[in-house]
């Protein structure tokens, strides 16, 4: 499991420490099949019977054992309980963390083709883990996200790099490479100014988050805080990662028609 699915197990965990003791396993029986992870575990049901100390952690280990065998299992207990509705009433950030709109964009570059990078899926991870505890190394970890995004596209279409690009040039460089410069429209096209400023505003929104890092993330000593917020962090991952996603599917449209 990447570490969201293991915040949702323990999500789950917590839900089913809390519910009824009599029924809760059955109904999960029922729903995932693992009949023989449940009541064939040495430990978890004596644990119960008994009120031992150790029930909490047999519930974690047949959680973990239910999605192991059948990943799907962590999407059916978590629809069983009923869990975004009830995190977003009982633990905010924890659902902003789980289930918020920068973690689908983020979940949807990760499970990109291209993302088989390690240092964009650790990109990734970290921001998932701090866009609400510590909005400034969210920012900070964004703008690297974009700069590792444009470089694996870059090494994917066979471009050389010497690692000295500055974020700027890597912006040229990967409209250049993927044909998202503005120059690149036929000015015969339908909307082509329309086009045109989209395009540039894309180079733009890439070039504003470098400076929000630079103003407001990590990487920069300061002497005092920033006065960046969850708020601000959302808005720059959101962006971020929105902008990576579509440079990636660019990508995969382009390798497509060529292959």
């Amino acid at each position: 499991m990447d570490q969201r699915q293991r915040r949702i197990a323990v999500a789950i965990k917590r839900l089913i420490l809390e519910s009824d003791p009599n029924s809760v396993w059955s109904d999960i029986d029922t729903l995932t099949g693992g009949t023989d992870i449940i009541f064939d575990h040495p430990r978890l049901l004596r644990s119960l019977r008994f009120n031992d100390d150790d029930y909490e952690y047999c519930v974690a280990d047949v959680v973990e054992s239910l999605i192991h065998d059948r990943p799907e299992n962590l999407d059916i207990m978590s629809e069983h309980f009923n869990l975004p509705q009830r995190l977003k009433e009982d633990n905010p950030v924890e659902y902003a963390k789980l289930f918020g709109h920068s973690q689908m964009l983020l979940d949807e570059l990760r499970d990109r083709t291209i993302s088989n990078s390690f240092e964009l899926n650790q990109h990734i991870i970290r921001i998932q883990d701090v866009i609400e505890s510590d909005p400034e190394l969210a920012v900070g970890s964004t703008k690297e996200l974009l700069e590792s995004t444009m470089k694996t596209i870059l090494i994917e279409r066979g471009e050389t790099l010497t690692n000295r690009e500055d974020f700027p040039t890597l912006v040229k460089l990967t409209r250049k490479s993927l044909k998202l410069d503005s120059r690149d429209v036929d000015a015969n096209a339908k909307s082509s100014d329309l086009i045109k400023r989209t395009l540039s505003n894309l180079g733009q929104l890439a070039l504003c988050i470098n400076e929000l890092r630079r103003d407001y993330g990590t990487g920069h000593g300061r002497a005092g805080p920033s006065g960046v917020t969850p708020r601000h962090a959302r808005l720059a991952v959101n962006s971020g990662a929105a902008l990576a996603v579509f440079l990636v599917e660019t990508l995969e449209i382009q390798q497509s028609v060529n292959s």
